[in-house]
């Protein structure tokens, strides 16, 4: 048997790490997970997916990965491929598969006995159903894309009796490896100088609640569509600007859903390079844009503002954990639940194309907003999404997920409609 590797933390592992002795059981706990719902054939060969599953764990070493701490501080510790995890059940007459969804996110995940991936197999009225179920310390969204990807194509070689899927990617505890390096060592510290200056002060700002409330309450998604006329004008507008359409948005996200003034939107970003897309682990950040709106200012002076805030901050990107440590007031603004840190992302279509032609995929994905919400890991994320429509075109959509013991439905639906009017304007 293979020995376990044994590795320096990632920085988002260390700062989840640091979080959770801050505040004890936010991250080492069962329930802070990753989820993925699909459709699937009915057809399916449940023994030939539990094989693929393998496969897929093979090939990420982050699923088959603990965080240990001992005289060397925290290390990752990484095992030799295993079987999948893997459980099939029929839902009886009358019962949903939103139901089943629920149930399954509401079930304990433990981080500690790798592999840290779970799949669910339901037969229901509609067809049956693939819920696949990741702890966080070693998935992010973009590694459940990855993931559904790669099931797809492990599925498939497995079917066809060709060679298995390989590890042919970049593993996440050489990111560890990496992170820990002198090289990158020096590029934080020439960053952070950056960090101090853009975020004194930043003690109190961000997005006003609806209403005060120290308890967490359920999880709410708000969907909604951008037009596609709009869509086009966003497009054209970012080209004459010579910006992009991520910029335009969080303009208009910052003029009609922020308070007038001097505010910071911590922006969600996947945190990879390129040469990190194919890697399963959680890498992802946040860059705390700085943004000072005037309810009287020119719009495309804002733009303009927000390009140069957007431009500045990815040039200076910095693992938060950093970020944090130079700028303690930083992390009392995150953690407010009077004034929240208004999260803003923008999730851009896969880079990485699928393996497997359209028509022989696995899995396809069931949207968001038609499972039930997962618990939040913050009160408020404004989340907007280019993807490629089946006929062949791009869209534009966006969701809200909230805590709704702060905010309500109907401030949800006056902000979303304030967001598309103002984005209209800026595209104009």
């Amino acid at each position: 048997m293979t020995a376990p590797r044994i590795a320096p933390p990632t920085y988002v592992q260390q700062l989840m790490h640091d979080v959770d002795a801050l505040q004890p059981g936010t991250v080492f706990n069962p329930g802070f997970i990753m989820r993925g719902v699909f459709r699937m054939a009915d057809d399916v060969d449940v023994e030939t997916l539990r094989l693929a599953l393998a496969d897929v764990i093979a090939r990420h070493s982050a699923l088959r990965t603990v965080l240990v701490s001992g005289s060397e501080g925290l290390r990752q510790r990484v095992l030799p491929p295993m079987a999948a995890r893997l459980v099939v059940d029929r839902l009886d007459r009358g019962v949903s598969l939103a139901e089943y969804v629920h149930d399954v996110t509401m079930r304990d995940y433990g981080w500690e006995e790798p592999p840290l991936l779970w799949a669910h197999v339901v037969r229901h009225s509609e067809g049956t159903a693939l819920i696949l179920v990741a702890h966080h310390i070693v998935c992010d969204a973009w590694s459940m894309r990855l993931l559904e990807r790669d099931v797809n194509a492990a599925y498939a070689a497995r079917r066809e009796q060709r060679a298995p899927l390989g590890a042919d990617v970049l593993q996440y505890w050489e990111i560890g490896e990496d992170d820990h390096s002198a090289k990158v060592r020096a590029r934080i510290e020439g960053a952070l100088p950056y960090w101090r200056d853009r975020l004194a002060g930043v003690a109190g700002l961000g997005l006003p609640v609806e209403t005060r409330s120290p308890e967490t309450g359920p999880p709410v998604v708000h969907p909604f569509a951008v037009p596609d006329t709009l869509r086009d004008a966003v497009a054209k507008a970012a080209r004459r600007a010579r910006t992009t359409p991520f910029t335009l948005m969080l303009s208009a996200f910052a003029s009609a859903v922020l308070p007038d003034g001097d505010n910071v939107v911590p922006v969600l970003t996947s945190g990879r390079p390129a040469v990190e897309w194919q890697t399963v682990g959680c890498l992802l950040n946040l860059l705390p844009i700085r943004i000072d709106d005037t309810a009287d200012e020119d719009l495309a002076a804002l733009v303009g503002r927000v390009d140069r805030a957007c431009r500045e901050a990815y040039a200076h990107d910095t693992a938060l954990i950093h970020v944090l440590r130079a700028i303690p007031e930083l992390l009392t603004t995150l953690l407010s639940r009077d004034v929240l840190p208004p999260v803003f992302q923008m999730i851009p279509r896969m880079p990485i194309p699928d393996t497997v032609p359209d028509a022989g995929r696995l899995l396809r994905h069931v949207p968001d907003d038609v499972v039930p919400a997962l618990p939040l890991t913050t009160p408020f994320l404004w989340s907007m999404r280019e993807r490629d429509h089946l006929d062949g075109y791009v869209v534009y959509d966006g969701y809200v997920m909230y805590d709704s013991n702060l905010f309500s439905a109907a401030w949800m639906d006056r902000s979303v409609a304030a967001f598309l009017d103002r984005l209209a304007e800026i595209a104009r």
